[in-house]
């Protein structure tokens, strides 16, 4: 069985929550099927029966030779964004769905203007109802994410009566793959915190956040905290790891916040770090066996009370390290359950303050709760969590694989003969994507920030301030809602223009199949004929006549790419 898995985002040495889950998924799964692993940039990793492959994110032709070889297709459910021709794949399709996009959004987008956060609610809408149609199995994180895509699915028509009773729970619909984590336990490659960020001494108390500084966390409450965890353990040192994401996500605004809210605070840089690289997922266990203690917060929002028990979190369970965690999502619920991290109230700065001096003064309970969590810990493996998708790629009928052989010869052609047509498509769509970027980085106007210094610039924020700016604001709301429309617009256009460009090449396909097809039947029922004649023959002693002369109807296919190649 040959499957490819896809990722939306980076795999490689430096890599986040999702390239990490591909590239875990792709190397388990490569002990029950032939995996290739694709992502929009190069991967520099290697590992036994994982082949690699990149593709152009946006770009349909970047995809085919690889869509073309695999028997199931396991596919981030955001690609179908940007690919939504995977949703027409002929093979089994699994939407790995672990984060919920439509809630997520709302944070990430919080600070944009509202017919911003609008469009993209619906475009976020929209493609979760391509995804409810197109998938064949869906993965996701927790019990509570599976009520969700099934009440989602329920109003989508994919729960009926014969799927329940085939399946009274639906697990081979909507199945719980969580974050996972490795099975072997954690060994020191190379230097961590200590030695490497000046100020923090050898036997320092490390108060690690040990993720990614994203808008919808809290690290400010924390930031907070450590003005009265300093008053009580003067050499607390809290450490954020705040490099830049190595894939293609856009900046957050938390990061510059908690450094602006730490200089406010006097605590930069003497109890509070900023470590600014993204650390390579190798040596992360290097900086994990620095950590005395960890700490994770959030607001209160859907997406917290939706999200996945997060790899940060996962990452304590596996390294033993105790930890505070804000109450109200699954982690929270899983430490309550579990006794490995002390649970506070969200964006309560005394309940983490107290939280933390007790778990930095308590060397019992830090060791209770690293015992527990290195307990809970073998749940949690790749091995484990991946036992969904092997059971349900055990269960795909080897008809339906058969099928899938069979359409590659009729694909192969296709290929073949449409490659000069690929091409100038690759071409437009870049060009178009392009011009699409363009349009979204300067749609805003926003205001320039004026020279401070000296007499001359004083002089012109004057001016500006309060002369232009206040005389002009109307008209730049006004203009930037109508560049805010014109981008809508732009995107819509786009998106109908790679609907359309899919619609017509699946007809050509079906056309080409049908042709193919038509050939075959007419193939057999000649070799029925000369089988009855023969036979007749040897029953009556009577020669054969010769066959019928059957012309298999011509399919223009010439005129078909004629008419692709005029609308593009």
């Amino acid at each position: 069985m040959r499957l490819v898995i896809i990722s939306h985002d980076t795999v490689g040495q430096r890599m986040a929550g999702p390239g990490i889950r591909a590239w875990e998924l792709a190397r388990v799964l490569a002990l029950h099927a032939d995996v290739t692993l694709l992502a929009p940039q190069p991967i520099d990793l290697v590992a036994p029966g994982v082949r690699t492959g990149h593709f152009i994110l946006g770009n349909s032709a970047s995809l085919v030779e690889y869509l073309r070889q695999a028997d199931v297709i396991l596919a981030n459910g955001f690609l179908l964004e940007s690919h939504p021709e995977l949703a027409d794949a002929r093979q089994p399709l699994i939407l790995d769905m672990y984060d919920p996009t439509v809630l997520e959004n709302i944070e990430l987008f919080r600070t944009a203007s509202l017919p911003e956060r609008q469009d993209r609610a619906r475009r976020d809408i929209a493609l979760l109802n391509r995804q409810l149609t197109a998938g064949d199995l869906f993965l996701c994180a927790t019990e509570r994410q599976r009520d969700l895509y099934l009440g989602a699915l329920m109003a989508a028509g994919r729960i009926t009566p014969d799927r329940v009773d085939a399946d009274p729970l639906l697990h081979n619909l909507v199945t719980v793959v969580p974050f996972g984590l490795p099975a072997t336990p954690p060994v020191r490659t190379g230097p961590g915190i200590r030695g490497v960020i000046p100020g923090i001494g050898k036997t320092d108390p490390i108060i690690l956040w040990n993720s990614g500084m994203w808008d919808w966390l809290d690290p400010l409450t924390l930031i907070h905290a450590m003005k009265q965890v300093v008053t009580a353990i003067p050499n607390a040192r809290l450490v954020f790891l705040a490099g830049k994401h190595p894939g293609g996500a856009a900046p957050m605004q938390m990061p510059d916040a908690a450094r602006a809210l730490a200089s406010e605070l006097d605590v930069l840089n003497r109890h509070v770090f900023f470590y600014e690289a993204w650390i390579p997922y190798a040596d992360r266990a290097n900086i994990l066996l620095d950590a005395t203690m960890a700490v994770t917060l959030h607001r209160q929002h859907l997406e917290m009370a939706y999200a996945a028990i997060r790899s940060r979190v996962l990452d304590y369970l596996w390294t033993g390290l105790p930890a505070v965690l804000s109450d109200g999502d699954p982690a929270a619920a899983l430490a309550r359950q579990h006794g490995f991290a002390l649970v506070t109230p969200p964006e309560n700065r005394e309940a983490v303050a107290h939280a933390i001096i007790t778990l930095l003064t308590d060397e019992a309970m830090r060791h209770e709760l690293a015992a527990h969590a290195r307990a809970l810990a073998p749940r949690y493996t790749w091995n484990t969590v991946a036992q969904p998708i092997i059971t349900f790629l055990a269960s795909i009928p080897t008809s339906r694989l058969r099928a899938t052989e069979r359409s590659e010869q009729v694909d192969a052609a296709q290929h073949v003969e449409t490659a000069p047509l690929t091409a100038r498509r690759q071409t437009l769509q870049a060009q178009r994507n392009s011009a699409l970027q363009a349009l979204e980085a300067t749609w805003r106007l926003d205001r320039l920030t004026p020279p401070a210094q000296g007499l001359p610039g004083r002089a012109r924020n004057f001016v500006l301030d309060r002369i232009v700016w206040p005389l002009t604001a109307s008209l730049i709301a006004r203009q930037r809602d109508h560049n805010a429309a014109v981008i809508r617009a732009a995107y819509a256009m786009a998106e109908y223009q790679d609907h359309l460009s899919n619609d017509i090449t699946r007809l050509i396909a079906a056309v080409r199949l049908l042709s193919h097809q038509t050939r075959d039947l007419i193939e057999h029922i000649t070799e029925l004929y000369e089988a009855d004649q023969h036979l007749r023959a040897a029953l009556y002693d009577d020669p054969p006549p010769p066959p019928p002369r059957i012309i298999p109807p011509k399919t223009n296919i010439d005129t078909l790419m004629a008419a692709e190649h005029h609308d593009e």
